[in-house]
């Protein structure tokens, strides 16, 4: 019996925190410890997404195999890679320990885990049953209510992670406004672990006006980008895509490292 496909939707975003923290518990166990953790969970969840994204047959469909969309795509891209960039800005980037390439790595592998399974796994699962303005929106709500998860993972403030979660969701509205109309999810992993680098390791944050500026723009984003006009291409494209989907039979079964501090300024974290 197929699951309901919100309960679904909520679901993968519980294993991936359930396997997180089994992850941080084993890694624990055996010597790991402090920011190394957080690299061994998001491999952990990385493995996982890779398996969900496997079993229901979504690499092409979600468009991680097509090396170029379309030029629309790549002008919807540029205030997301924008905002993405823009935090490191006002004074640039401060190295911290342990060094710029292991934070890469790490937050590489945060932006390929949560892309696969928010806007890969998640989104597709509610386009089957949701118009494009629920299915982005509760794709956006479920990413960052996500974000919860630090309550259980960091000793962070609760003000601090509730305002993450509004942020992070905001953010993820806005990603899931351009898979839904482009399907093209490895420019948004690009995106992402680039948005989380330039926060975690600015220099100096940027102001509270310019922070909320710029979710406006995402919200603004996510509400036009659905609806923008289809070519004839994209159309044949579109068609092609869910005749392949609906063909393959695909069974469809069911933090840990802060990115902005407490205030508006310090904005959206990864979990």
């Amino acid at each position: 019996m197929r699951l309901h496909p919100l309960v679904d939707a909520a679901g993968v975003h519980v294993l991936r925190f359930l396997t997180m923290l089994a992850v941080l518990a084993i890694a624990g166990a055996v010597g790991i410890d402090g920011w190394y953790l957080g690299l061994v969970a998001n491999t952990a969840v990385s493995i996982l997404a890779v398996v969900l994204m496997t079993r229901r047959r979504l690499w092409r469909s979600s468009g991680a195999t097509v090396a170029w969309r379309s030029w629309a795509a790549l002008v919807v891209l540029i205030p997301l890679a924008v905002e993405a960039i823009s935090w490191a800005l006002p004074s640039g980037l401060t190295e911290r320990a342990p060094g710029y390439p292991l934070w890469a790595l790490t937050l590489v592998l945060v932006g390929f885990n949560e892309e696969l399974i928010s806007r890969g796994v998640v989104l597709s699962r509610l386009r089957e049953a949701y118009r494009p303005a629920v299915a982005v929106t509760f794709t956006g709500a479920l990413f960052g209510l996500q974000h919860l998860s630090a309550f259980a993972l960091t000793s962070r403030a609760a003000g601090d992670i509730l305002g993450n979660v509004a942020l992070s969701a905001i953010f993820g509205f806005a990603l899931a406004a351009f898979q839904w109309r482009f399907r093209w999810i490895w420019p948004l992993i690009v995106v992402h672990a680039t948005a989380d680098f330039t926060t975690l390791l600015a220099t100096e944050p940027l102001p509270d006006v310019v922070v909320g500026a710029a979710h406006v723009m995402l919200l603004t984003l996510g509400v036009v980008v659905p609806r923008w006009p289809h070519s004839p291409r994209d159309t044949r494209s579109a068609a092609r895509l869910e005749i392949r989907s609906s063909d393959a039979g695909a069974p469809r079964p069911i933090e840990a490292d802060p990115r902005r501090s407490a205030s508006l300024r310090t904005g959206r974290t990864s979990s």
